[in-house]
């Protein structure tokens, strides 16, 4: 049976209360319902189920650092003192900059440990000394961190010029772009947006004073208003059903060939990583075609807003974020000439 998009429905109005209808048309952030850690920066309760929570910059330095067996810092560098750093870089080339937002994520990984490490022995001597079941934050190490640094001084009524700060068990990742203020959707408008001290190519095994330089150099030469124009010009491209169902596919191949275990087929896949994963294939999807539906057309720009309604910290693994942020526009970019 064909398939066949309805153009007649009428928008629905926008409420108070986030839906996950509001996330699929990029109306609302997702991260807003994430809660805080702690109301303190002593200790914490012990973690419910949500693998996600939002700290503050005292909270993040009264916890343990992420270390090696020989008790090295394991990136060079703590999360606490590499925001800090990348503010000041800010603060130096483009004024003003506040933290708008810090994330830390309990995901579990066999391979790389879980995101929050607890040690027992600190923890157990914490509760003797004070009779109760709380977790200090000096026993607490958060090996996921994610930060947003807004640059203030460069906003429109729809955007605002956003430094994030990344860290995790295999390195350290900084990125910039325009970040919209209403659903906190982050652009990584290309591959000189992103620094990582990991990954193939030039990215591999990166030192913290190389990493620092890079970061600097990318923020020395950020153009708010070049991320502007190109989010102009998607907004001017138009994008059929077919366009839709036609990226579907490739998206969905993209991910086959990453994931397969055939040589022939794994050897199809280009990049680092897949702009999406299954799941977020059919959110994409379900987003587009609401998309269509409410306002009766899509363009360019709305398949990048239903691409980064995604890369939240509410939904996926910290790490994966910004690359797969990345390699989506690297995608849209090659199909669409965006020269990006």
């Amino acid at each position: 049976m064909a398939f066949s998009i309805n153009k007649g429905a009428v928008a629905a109005p926008i409420i108070k209360e986030i839906t996950n209808e509001e996330i699929l048309l990029s109306l609302a952030d997702e991260n807003q319902r994430i809660a805080p850690i702690s109301d303190n920066t002593v200790y914490f309760a012990p973690l419910d189920e949500s693998k996600t929570k939002g700290i503050t910059m005292a909270q993040l330095q009264a916890s343990a650092d992420l270390t090696d067996r020989d008790g090295n810092l394991n990136n060079g560098i703590n999360a606490y003192t590499l925001i800090n750093q990348v503010a000041q870089i800010a603060r130096e080339y483009h004024a003003e900059c506040a933290i708008q937002d810090l994330f830390v994520a309990d995901n579990k990984n066999r391979a790389q440990g879980n995101g929050i490490a607890i040690n027992k022995q600190l923890t157990e001597a914490y509760q003797e000394r004070t009779g109760t079941k709380d977790i200090p934050f000096a026993a607490v190490t958060f090996n996921r961190v994610f930060c947003n640094i807004t640059l203030t001084r460069y906003e429109t009524d729809t955007h605002m010029a956003n430094i994030v700060v990344a860290t995790n068990q295999r390195g350290l990742q900084v990125a910039i772009g325009a970040n919209c203020k209403a659903c906190r959707n982050q652009t990584i408008l290309g591959a000189s947006h992103l620094v990582s001290s990991y990954g193939n190519g030039e990215r591999t095994q990166m030192d913290v004073k190389t990493f620092i330089q890079r970061v600097r150099q990318m923020v020395q030469g950020y153009r708010f208003a070049d991320d502007m124009e190109v989010l102009e010009r998607m907004k001017r491209i138009s994008i059929s059903p077919n366009d839709l169902f036609q990226m579907v596919g490739e998206l969905t191949a993209t991910r086959v060939a990453f994931d397969s275990s055939n040589r022939d087929v794994r050897g199809m896949a280009n990049g680092n990583c897949y702009p999406l994963t299954q799941t977020q294939i059919s959110r994409f999807t379900e987003s587009l075609l609401l998309t269509f539906s409410r306002k009766q057309e899509v363009a360019l720009y709305d398949v990048y807003q239903s691409a980064t309604a995604l890369y939240k910290v509410a939904s996926m693994d910290l790490p994966n974020i910004l690359p797969q942020n990345e390699s989506f526009v690297e995608y849209i970019s090659d199909r669409y000439g965006l020269g990006i």
